[in-house]
């Protein structure tokens, strides 16, 4: 479990682009676990408020420690209640993609 805040959510999405999964937290600042391509299956365990990307602060835990951002996938139905007041005040700004 992260020190972000996690609430319960399961369902399963696809996701829409390559994207990389992150190891310990929902951060683009965290180790990349691995990647996925587009169109890959994944089974939602919790949702989790981490970093803004894209101005989105959604993402997905799928694993123990393994995180992946709901802005890169397709909505689970129904999709999680995220906190209505999760505004962070900054953004992560990624200037080279591993």
């Amino acid at each position: 479990m992260s020190d972000f805040i996690e609430f319960p959510a399961t369902g399963n999405v696809k996701t829409t682009t390559g994207v990389y999964t992150r190891r310990d937290n929902p951060s683009v600042f965290s180790p990349v676990a691995y990647e996925l391509p587009a169109g890959s299956r994944v089974t939602v365990l919790e949702a989790v408020v981490g970093d803004a990307v894209e101005g989105n602060a959604h993402w997905y835990r799928i694993e123990e420690n393994t995180f992946i951002w709901a802005g890169a996938c397709t909505r689970p139905d129904p999709y999680p209640a995220f906190p209505e007041n999760n505004r962070v005040n900054w953004m992560a700004v990624v200037f080279e993609v591993r």
